[in-house]
């Protein structure tokens, strides 16, 4: 699976970032965004297709940050990375790991079926070979095979059918006029079901959906028989997603039956809404059955698999200084990354602050205080591939022992209504 950043724009918000960082922020607050800072690295290598740098880059991110709040992007960017560098023993031990800590996360749905599939090859005890050989050789030694398994089964299919007709016409020769007579009766209706021949087309590559956007699969049912055909159209969907069938270009409108001439086509689409729920990059499957009117019986089901595109969202937290002391004024700062492949709109932030800290100024920027434990924040939008930063001001409570603290901070998109929670940063107040 490809990921869904714009190459250019990823690009320029690097180079930027890395600018502003250098002029502008002190050694230590450089030194924490380090985390964020080599997982962009890591996605922009990715996205120029230099898996191996993405490789390496995510393994330093693992071996300086292992509790980065960035752990499940990670593992599954290096997953991939590995699968397309021909090494499948190390990325189905990367989805091991990945199914280990995040297996139950809404991210696992957007892993491929391939990925899985080698992983659960590698925990049965498979020793997986490299892929060294080219994959378009692989698809040519496979069509070839696939062409000449057809070629006998049309072959056996027409010596069937000959034996079948030869069958028949031995039979009338020999029965009585009655028995003629119910035979072409029988024939006339298998003449008739045989005649009922159609096919679907789905045309060019379906695009991404946006999540909670109206989407339309296009796809063409086509009438192959010699005889003008009704058919019954309805539309399959997941639990929980309602569609129809529509007329594509007349106005959307749904159809529920359509008839169609000798070798006539019609332009038809699948028309729902796409959860707001659904994670960047899942896929869900919706499927048209055509039926024939005049023999139920006979129907064909054409599948189609829809990728979603929506904003993916995580929250890493700073403290200026590590270990503070009692009374210390300190810089707690929130960075925001948008790592899916949409831009998020109107998002919540609310940053709860560790105990041995009290919040004395939200900094603005669309921030502002709820108690001295809890800030709250609105970003308007954030681009894909983009991360943004709030900047707190707080001071050491008194009292507070040496015990390590850490607070949160939930990230809500309202548009979506996608709620999500990130760890803060773990605060440990230093003894005089």
């Amino acid at each position: 699976m490809q990921a869904h950043f714009s190459h250019r724009n990823l690009v320029k918000t690097v180079l930027s970032l890395l600018i502003i960082l250098v002029l502008v922020f002190p050694a230590s607050v450089q030194a924490d965004m380090d985390d964020s800072s080599l997982f962009m690295e890591a996605f922009t290598a990715f996205q120029e297709k230099d898996y191996l740098l993405s490789i390496q880059k995510l393994k330093n991110l693992e071996e300086l940050y292992p509790d980065s709040p960035l752990r499940d992007v990670s593992l599954l960017m290096k997953a991939r990375a590995q699968h397309n560098s021909g090494d499948n023993a190390s990325a189905a031990h990367t989805v091991l790991l990945f199914n280990k800590d995040y297996g139950s996360s809404s991210l696992a749905a957007s892993i491929e079926q391939e990925l899985q599939s080698l992983a659960k090859r590698k925990e049965a005890g498979e020793k997986l070979l490299p892929n060294k050989q080219l994959h378009a050789a692989v698809l040519k030694v496979r069509n070839e095979k696939l062409a000449v398994e057809r070629a006998i089964a049309m072959k056996a299919e027409q010596e069937r059918l000959a034996r079948e007709r030869a069958e028949r016409d031995r039979i009338a020769r020999e029965k009585a006029e009655a028995e003629r007579r119910e035979h072409e009766r029988l024939a006339a209706i298998k003449a008739a079901r045989d005649g009922i021949r159609f096919a679907f087309d789905a045309g060019d590559k379906i695009a991404p959906i946006e999540a909670n956007a109206a989407a339309q699969v296009p796809f063409q049912l086509f009438n192959q028989g010699k005889e003008t055909e009704e058919f019954s159209v309805e539309p399959l969907l997941p639990a929980g997603v309602e569609g129809s069938v529509v007329l594509a270009n007349e106005n959307n409108q749904p159809i529920q039956k359509i008839t169609l001439k000798p070798n006539k086509k019609s332009d038809l689409a699948i028309l729902f809404k796409m959860p707001a729920d659904r994670v960047d990059g899942s896929r869900i499957m919706v499927s048209a059955k055509v039926t024939s009117t005049r023999f139920p019986d006979i129907s064909k089901t054409h599948k189609m698999s829809v990728t979603t595109a929506a904003p993916l969202l995580r929250a890493v937290s700073r403290l200026q200084q590590k270990n503070p002391v009692i009374g210390e004024k300190l810089d707690y700062k929130v960075i925001l990354l948008n790592v899916g492949s949409k831009l998020a709109k109107e998002i919540d932030l609310r940053i709860n602050l560790p105990k041995n800290l009290k919040l004395v100024d939200a900094g603005g920027n669309g921030c502002w205080v709820e108690n001295e434990q809890l800030a709250a924040c609105r970003i308007e939008s954030l681009q894909n591939g983009q991360l943004t930063e709030r900047s707190l001001k707080v001071v050491v409570k008194e009292g507070t022992d040496d015990k390590p603290l850490k607070g949160s901070v939930e990230v809500l998109q309202t548009v979506l209504q996608v709620k999500e929670s990130f760890p803060g940063a773990a605060v440990t107040v230093k003894r005089p």
